[in-house]
């Protein structure tokens, strides 16, 4: 009877997890990026607003603070170029994003080099 119990257990558990809704299940959305249906539905002007309404985490500094140097923070990039700051997100208007997307620390190197402790936003337009 006690084995019936556990296997009964780990099938309720194993159906939970295989109906569970992950970021690309269509039941919620991928943390780290927004795509361009996010962007039109947001009503936002700019990309700064945008990730501010709709993945306030992505503006948080990730990384390490020092106090051997200065960090540069979130470091934004536009179809693959450096593009500045995060405050630099201010002049992207809003129609012209395709997708927007956050990198960690050890994705932005694998895609940009190192020097981005705080990682990176990676916006790509229309």
């Amino acid at each position: 009877m006690r084995a019936r119990a556990v296997v009964c257990g780990l099938v309720f558990a194993l159906s939970a997890c295989a109906t569970a809704g992950g970021p690309h299940s269509g039941g919620g959305h991928d943390p780290n990026a927004i795509t361009a249906e996010e962007v039109d539905g947001s009503h936002e002007s700019n990309a700064y607003d945008v990730v501010r309404a709709l993945r306030p985490n992505m503006l948080t500094r990730h990384g390490q603070s020092t106090i051997l140097g200065s960090d540069p923070g979130i470091v934004v990039f536009v179809n693959g170029t450096q593009y500045g700051d995060v405050q630099s997100l201010r002049r992207i208007p809003s129609k012209d994003i395709d997708q927007i997307h956050f990198y960690s620390a050890s994705e932005a190197s694998m895609r940009h080099g190192t020097g981005y402790p705080d990682g990176v936003i990676e916006v790509t337009m229309k």
